[in-house]
């Protein structure tokens, strides 16, 4: 029986891939790279946020993809799901020590949405992600969305569960 949380880790999945098809920019080697499913959160930085999350950087931009699916606790704030993706800026990444940091605009997709349809779409909401190497148990992932922080009541993301995340330089 395929998880519900699935199919999003193979969408973010074949998103890195895929753009492993095309030819990077010799200055843009440094690349970071992860994907995978959230378990717990990271003590006093983030709030309780399942999700599953795919990305690939470089210097010269990328992709990020988070989709909070909360059906695996039960829900997540009041939603079925939350959805943020979108291009990661040229020029955001940067990397200290076993850490990344990146930013971009992304659309976010609420279910239900905040006054009470069933789908809200919002476009162009700044998200900065901050994430640290490894695999499960190690490897993690912090991410604001200035727009919503406060109310959610703090950064989403949390420890790797399932996945890995790796910086190469």
């Amino acid at each position: 029986m395929v998880k519900k949380w699935s199919a999003g880790l193979i969408f973010g999945v074949v998103v890195i891939l895929g753009l492993g098809l095309v030819p990077a920019h010799p200055a843009s080697r440094i690349q970071v790279v992860g994907a995978g499913l959230i378990g717990n959160p990271v003590l006093q930085k983030t709030i309780p946020s399942p999700s599953d999350f795919g990305f690939a950087v470089t210097p010269d931009g990328g992709t990020f993809v988070c989709s909070m699916a909360g059906p695996l606790r039960g829900g997540f704030k009041g939603l079925t799901a939350m959805l943020v993706e979108g291009p990661v800026d040229r020029g955001s990444l940067a990397i200290a020590g076993g850490t990344a940091k990146f930013s971009g605009k992304a659309t976010v997709v609420l279910v239900p949405g905040m006054n009470k349809e069933p789908v809200q779409v919002i476009n162009d909401v700044l998200f900065i992600v901050t994430v640290r190497a490894g695999g499960p148990g190690n490897g993690w992932l912090m991410m604001n969305v200035p727009a919503f922080t406060k109310t959610l009541g703090g950064d989403t993301g949390g420890i790797l569960k399932l996945g890995r995340i790796s910086m190469e330089r």
